[in-house]
């Protein structure tokens, strides 16, 4: 019903488009899904050097989970409880995208980097883009006791602390 309320129609109508809560989940999933992995499309602009696709990711990203603060923990989520499904839609989408590790890769062959573990350098920049959004609950407390706000200050000096390790790496 709350789903109904929100988008302005009826509980019948829904269920009519829909025809069963599986369907309506998956809808939602792909919508997230679709929108975490749309930050990424930077990645395969060609027009930029990595650095620079790998700042504009950051970006995208501490954007994304701002506008969408709940997204990553609904995300993390469905993953642990069905990760068969999460490996059947990535497949799908990451024909039509752009990914980190291939355009690492990428940048190795043609000595545009230094090479490094592109799969330790993936799991850390997600990782630093992720958490803080993660346990923001968390954070908004122990800063709030401090005298800090979440929503201020600590998120732009968090992404900019990432930009600082992509340019570290980049050296």
């Amino acid at each position: 019903q709350d789903i109904a309320n929100t988008a302005g129609i009826n509980k019948a109508l829904l269920h009519y488009y829909f025809r069963s809560k599986e369907k309506l989940f998956d809808a939602v999933f792909d919508g997230a899904l679709e929108k975490y992995f749309s930050q990424m499309t930077v990645f395969g602009d060609t027009s930029l050097p990595i650095k620079e696709r790998l700042m504009q990711y950051v970006d995208n990203v501490f954007n994304f989970f701002s506008e969408y603060p709940h997204m990553s923990i609904f995300i993390i989520k469905e993953i642990s409880i069905n990760p068969e499904m999460f490996h059947e839609k990535v497949k799908h989408m990451k024909n039509q995208r752009s990914l980190l590790i291939p355009t690492l890769e990428e940048a190795f062959e043609k000595g545009e980097i230094q090479r490094f573990d592109p799969v330790l350098f993936m799991i850390n920049l997600h990782s630093m883009c992720a958490y803080p959004f993660l346990a923001s609950p968390l954070y908004k407390v122990m800063l709030k006791k401090y005298g800090y706000e979440w929503d201020g200050d600590a998120k732009d000096q968090i992404k900019e602390s990432v930009k600082e390790f992509i340019s570290f790496k980049f050296q």
